[in-house]
């Protein structure tokens, strides 16, 4: 093999190594709480995706962006132990119904003092196979510090 076909070779190799390198999201664990007109409480938690790369030899590839977002609870009060059933967890504030909310969650929510702790599982889906695949963690499990919000 010549040594400008193990260049093109190498070079090749190393944009394709270069395609989307994502990392699982960074949670920040403060839970933005603010009590709504019908006497539930709106829960932000909110998150950030890093990915570097794109479609793979694009101008893209070698660019790094963050997408920030935010999942919503709605919980009938901020203390105890709430099921699945009683809560309302979507991805567009205040959209309470399918396709913004998830639903067939199972889990808990629990608040004690001035903590949150989220033990929530949902609905799996293979959509290659177009199948449900039982349940999986909701990705935003785990404890947060509650902060009321006053706006």
């Amino acid at each position: 093999m010549s040594k400008l076909s193990t260049s093109i070779l190498m070079v090749c190799s190393l944009l394709i190594a270069g395609c989307d390198k994502s990392v699982p999201p960074v949670i920040e664990h403060v839970a933005n709480t603010k009590k709504q007109a019908d006497g539930t409480y709106e829960v932000q938690l909110r998150y950030s995706i890093t990915s570097s790369g794109g479609p793979c030899l694009s101008k893209d590839s070698f660019k790094t962006w963050t997408s920030y977002s935010t999942n919503w609870l709605y919980v009938k009060s901020l203390d105890g132990v709430q099921g699945a059933e009683q809560i309302v967890v979507t991805i567009e504030q205040g959209k309470r119904e399918w396709p913004y909310a998830h639903t067939n969650m199972q889990g808990t929510v629990l608040f004690t003092n001035t903590t949150m702790t989220v033990r929530l599982e949902r609905r799996g889906y293979d959509y290659k196979k177009n199948v449900e695949t039982g349940y999986v963690p909701y990705f935003l499990n785990g404890t947060y510090q509650i902060s009321e919000r006053s706006q």
